[in-house]
């Protein structure tokens, strides 16, 4: 069984889309890895193969892809935990930030 990341709380707005559509939803928790989102609407298809999303705290943006993991109905909406697909350096350093620790970076980060 892999290991599980360090996760984080915190509050994004996100920008989700499976091809056709964009919906917005609510980051909650995250990781170097990982994320968790809210108040994604009911229709949203979780069955998709990949999403793009684009992650917005003030004056932060992250854009990158994303795979769901799970997900869970909670009446309208959904929360939904997202694997990122190959997760950029700006966002690894900011993750490490938030959890007040130096992590080694992925091989595919290192020089």
């Amino acid at each position: 069984m892999a290991t599980r990341e360090k996760r984080t709380p915190l509050t994004m707005f996100a920008a989700i889309s499976d091809g056709s559509r964009v919906y917005e939803g609510i980051v909650i928790n995250v990781s170097r890895d990982g994320l968790m989102m809210k108040e994604i609407p009911e229709k949203f298809d979780f069955y998709a193969e990949r999403y793009t999303a684009v992650i917005s705290q003030q004056d932060k943006h992250f854009k990158f892809f994303l795979a769901p993991r799970w997900s869970k109905t909670t009446g309208i909406f959904k929360e939904i935990g997202f694997r990122i697909i190959s997760p950029p350096l700006e966002w690894i350093r900011f993750v490490n930030k938030l959890l007040g620790e130096e992590a080694p970076l992925p091989p595919s980060h290192l020089p």
